[in-house]
């Protein structure tokens, strides 16, 4: 057979190579899921009285060096984590902790409940 007769014969051509990509035709779309995403997690900044911050940072003070669950609000966000405390400073009033090697920062007025927490306990 001849090539000559081969390009006399009508076949489309389709697309040819054309790369596909995820659908984002609307990339506004992303944007406004992330939206609705932040505002469905957002958690209004818990109202403590100074009695209570005042409790939770005596509190903190004793657990110094102890395996704690602390729980605290940052930009919107309700955190719950467990860490070892390192350091509460009063001149900042922050408290310091440890999680998993990285150092953690947190202000005195975002924290809101701090438990003593032991791995052994869960053993038995």
């Amino acid at each position: 057979m001849n090539v000559s007769k081969l390009a006399d014969i009508n076949i489309p051509q389709g697309r040819g190579m054309i790369k596909w990509a995820p659908f984002a035709t609307m990339p506004e779309q992303y944007e406004n899921v992330r939206t609705l995403h932040e505002n469905n997690t957002h958690v209004p900044k818990p109202n403590l009285n100074t009695d209570l911050q005042q409790e939770l940072e005596l509190k903190l003070r004793e657990l110094v060096g102890q395996n704690v669950i602390l729980r605290y609000w940052q930009a919107g966000h309700e955190f719950i984590i467990e860490c070892t405390i390192v350091n509460v400073d009063d001149w900042s009033e922050t408290v310091t902790a440890v999680k998993e090697g990285s150092l953690i920062t947190v202000e005195f007025k975002h924290v809101y409940s701090v438990d003593e927490y032991s791995y052994f306990d869960e053993l038995y």
